[in-house]
């Protein structure tokens, strides 16, 4: 018993001196095991280097490089203070594709560039060199329809594509002050709000709609391998190239416009003529939603025939046709009629989006774990080259098994950091490898809101904002995430000084014995 005892309490005293030298000066008063003993020091240092071996083999796997890259950009965006180049990636691919005469290359800057006139100037070069190209044109005209060119780029497009809806709507945008909304700005001329309804006539007589965008990501699949252009934030971008809202607006304005006609032709006894114009509203509607391609074309089909199917259903109540009322009002609920707000894109992400919230704060901060592990273990590692020689200060030799404990566990850290990395970005590898070679873009929200969310904090929806409701709120989970943030910090930084404190004020040893 005695002995089992005895065993026990010496384990303890181990233990002690192996975490926390200065605590095993009774037993050992050298500075504990890695200073009593070299060669436990030296197995400590060969598992540390195998684990900072293993920790940096994983760049050598695509995922894990792509991964590490989205989380030292997550926090880049974080704490972006002054304004400067937004997309000097793309400046450069732009410029390695004009000096090859690249057209496909052009044309894959041109519709991702935030700059209207490099944008407008790269689709042009890239139409130059490759007039299959025109439909760059189009899709440049749709996100800036402002621009000097859009008119000669209309004409040519409706040559091209006579029957397209797009057109119109950009022609719709590009008149001054067509959009005007209500409280700013001054009305358009009655010219110019001639023009816009001639626009927007033409937009819904038309029998197609096509935005393009499986053309955009035809070109993904053929540039990105190119120029090994891997990054998500810049490539997985759609809603920069999405319908923009004006095309939206402007459909909503004019379907009201409509609508108000109808009603004042029933009004006058024409009924006929009346709900004819509610259903140009449903059939335009109708084109939009069954030839759109994304979420924002989807909310503007759908709304637009929830607007004309309460017209109908009123119109058939006051004409006394119970059935045909009770199926418009079937049809108005489905498509979540407006209500005064619209209602939000269909359909559920595979993962969910408080799931890629999550795995956003853990990719950004395995990321930013490794840089800290890394530099902890350099400079652990500086300190026991410089403790080996025998002219520095007894000072920097006793600092030699702290040392080793801090390389230790800094490469156990960088290993599990960089595991944990690996692991959690993978299955969004896998997505933006699926959308961009094989064009499935059946999981691409789940990347697109896990993007979105590594541009904020981890944990929190955004940066200033939640750090006001923080210090307004203190039973916000904001206020909790800053607090234990914060004494995270200060018990880190008092272990320092402890630490620091207790080596660097320990007695020195009596030479003259």
């Amino acid at each position: 018993m005695w002995a089992l005892g005895g065993s026990s309490v010496l384990a303890k005293h181990a233990l002690a001196s192996l975490l926390i030298p200065g605590r095993g000066q009774g037993m050992v008063p050298d500075g504990g095991l890695f200073a009593k003993s070299a060669t436990l020091r030296k197995a400590a240092l060969l598992i540390g280097g195998a684990c900072v071996l293993a920790g940096l083999l994983f760049f050598a796997a695509p995922p894990f490089r792509q991964a590490f890259d989205v989380a030292m950009k997550s926090w880049s965006f974080v704490f972006r203070t002054a304004p400067g180049k937004t997309q000097p990636d793309f400046e450069a691919l732009a410029k390695r594709a004009e000096m090859r005469h690249d057209p496909e290359g052009l044309a894959f800057c041109a519709v991702r560039l935030q700059d209207p006139r490099e944008s407008a100037r790269l689709a042009e070069e890239a139409t130059r060199l490759d007039p299959n190209l025109l439909w760059v044109c189009a899709v440049v005209g749709m996100r800036y329809p402002r621009l000097t060119e859009t008119g000669r780029w209309v004409e040519k497009l409706e040559r091209w594509d006579p029957q397209n809806a797009l057109f119109h709507l950009i022609t719709a945008e590009s008149i001054p002050q067509s959009n005007v909304q209500q409280g700013g700005g001054s009305p358009p001329t009655k010219e110019q709000e001639q023009a816009w309804q001639s626009a927007m006539t033409a937009a819904f007589q038309s029998p197609k709609f096509d935005d393009y965008l499986d053309r955009v990501a035809q070109l993904n699949r053929r540039v990105v391998p190119r120029y090994s252009f891997y990054d998500p934030y810049e490539v997985q971008s759609r809603a920069q190239i999405d319908l923009p809202m004006h095309a939206f607006e402007n459909s909503e304005r004019f379907a009201k416009l409509l609508l108000h006609s109808g009603a004042d032709l029933e009004a006058k006894g024409d009924r006929k003529g009346g709900r004819a114009k509610y259903w140009t509203v449903a059939r335009f509607g109708q084109l939009i939603d069954s030839q759109g391609r994304t979420d924002q074309e989807h909310w503007m089909g759908t709304t637009l025939q929830a607007m004309a199917y309460s017209q109908l259903q009123a119109s058939s109540e006051r004409g006394g046709n119970e059935a045909e009322a009770a199926l418009f009002s079937y049809l108005a609920a489905k498509f979540d009629p407006v209500k005064g707000r619209h209602a939000g894109p269909a359909g559920e992400s595979a993962f969910g989006r408080n799931t890629s919230r999550r795995n956003a704060a853990v990719v950004s901060i395995s990321g930013l774990m490794i840089l800290v592990f890394f530099g902890l273990g350099v400079a652990a590692t500086s300190i026991l080259i410089i403790g080996r020689r025998r002219s520095v200060r007894p000072a920097a030799q006793r600092a030699r098994p702290v040392a080793t404990i801090v390389i230790l566990t800094s490469a156990g850290g960088l290993l599990f950091s960089s595991v944990t990395l690996y692991l959690t970005y993978r299955p969004y590898w896998y997505i933006f490898q699926s959308a961009i070679l094989n064009g499935d873009s059946s999981q691409t929200r789940d990347l697109d809101e896990f993007l979105l969310a590594t541009q904020m904090l981890p944990g929190v929806p955004h940066p200033l904002n939640m750090l006001l409701d923080a210090l307004l709120y203190s039973g916000s989970p904001s206020f909790l995430f800053y607090v234990w943030a914060g004494v995270t910090l200060l018990g880190v930084s008092g272990l320092a000084i402890i630490l620091l404190r207790h080596f660097l004020g320990r007695p020195r040893a009596d030479t003259t014995l």
